[in-house]
């Protein structure tokens, strides 16, 4: 029987052809999406989450260090899955999140290391503050965790108002997880969101932080990838900006879309999950439902896409001034935890 999802992309794909446009778009109306192709989406969740559970086994015991895709970005995934009703044992949750935070608590309280190259803010830190305001009732971080992150930030945050990965070396911070420190910035200015005090008083060194953060977005001129665009809106979504007012910044989200349904880490960039993935989440935050064609193409691009053993296939990349890593495992667990999160936010069980 052919695939429900290989006949959405084949219709969409013509109809993209038909008016030469990059976006496979119709105007079709919106439809809930099919019971056959959502138990499929239901299945690459969970072949998503097997994937990730046992890479993440396999590289603690060659390795022993979490990381910030093997140890926070399972955190995440299951943090998500479990929220929109998959099924995440409690013991093996438990065991990742002490994982992941041994390594990330222990660093998080100590000043700031001058030396170049080590003074960069923790990533794991920023995606574990934006995960936590993300998933409501979320129980992998805890309230004084969170604060103890926001005063991470405050200490990391440049002189210029930025938080910074670009002072570490090109080879040292590969894309797209150390892609620029614009998407440094939108993550450090999001996660100190929850920590603003209400009275406007009230002196505040994170929110002090947030404006000078602020302003250096607003100095800084805005670059092309897909996952600064996402940021960029879900900084307005944290913000509570209105749906009407959120319209343009989701419309620039999703003429990015390939005609594959699926999105690529730069304009023109063939679509993966880690892009794919991202977008679909943060269109959802943004209040994107599964009705909209858009959504169900992405998640066929996914289901087609995903190998047997649950994961993505991805390809290093890196900046200019560096050569690409020949270690595919980073990049791979990356996007298959993207791709996990945002089918499961998307559609859930």
């Amino acid at each position: 029987m052919r695939s429900p999802f290989r006949f959405v992309i084949g219709a969409l794909a013509v109809c993209a052809l038909a008016t030469g446009a990059r976006s496979a778009r119709c105007d079709d109306p919106q439809k809930p999406v099919s019971a056959a192709a959502l138990e499929q989406i239901h299945k690459a969740v969970e072949k998503g989450l097997v994937f990730l559970r046992e890479d993440a086994a396999k590289w603690r015991t060659e390795k022993t260090c979490s990381t910030c895709h093997h140890g926070t970005m399972t955190v995440y995934a299951f943090t998500v899955a479990k929220s929109q009703g998959y099924d995440v044992p409690a013991d093996t949750m438990a065991d990742m999140v002490k994982w992941t935070k041994d390594r990330l608590l222990e660093r998080v309280d100590l000043p700031r290391d001058t030396r170049p190259g080590w003074s960069m803010v923790n990533t794991s830190a920023m995606n574990l503050s934006v995960m936590a305001q993300t998933v409501p009732g979320q129980e992998a971080v805890t309230a004084d965790e969170l604060k103890r992150i926001a005063a991470h930030l405050v200490r990391h945050q440049e002189a210029d108002g930025s938080w910074a990965w670009s002072s570490a070396p090109p080879k040292n911070r590969p894309p797209p997880f150390f892609e620029s420190d614009e998407v440094a910035t939108l993550l450090g200015y999001i996660s100190l969101g929850p920590h603003v005090p209400a009275k406007a008083e009230e002196k505040s060194d994170i929110r002090d932080a947030r404006a000078k953060g602020a302003d250096w977005l607003a100095k800084t001129a805005p670059s092309d990838s897909t996952q600064a665009i996402d940021y960029r809106l879900l900084r307005r979504v944290r913000d509570g900006e209105s749906p009407e007012s959120l319209k343009g910044a989701i419309d620039e989200l999703i003429a990015r879309q390939n005609s594959d349904g699926g999105w690529g880490q730069l304009k023109e960039a063939h679509s993966d999950a880690y892009a794919t993935g991202q977008a679909l989440y943060i269109l959802n935050l943004a209040g994107m439902k599964s009705d909209r064609s858009e959504v169900q193409r992405a998640a066929a691009f996914l289901v087609s896409t995903q190998k047997e053993d649950g994961s993505w296939p991805m390809t290093p990349r890196s900046h200019a001034e560096a050569t690409p890593a020949k270690n595919p495992v980073p990049i791979t667990y990356f996007g298959s935890a993207w791709g996990t999160i945002g089918l499961a936010r998307s559609f859930p069980k």
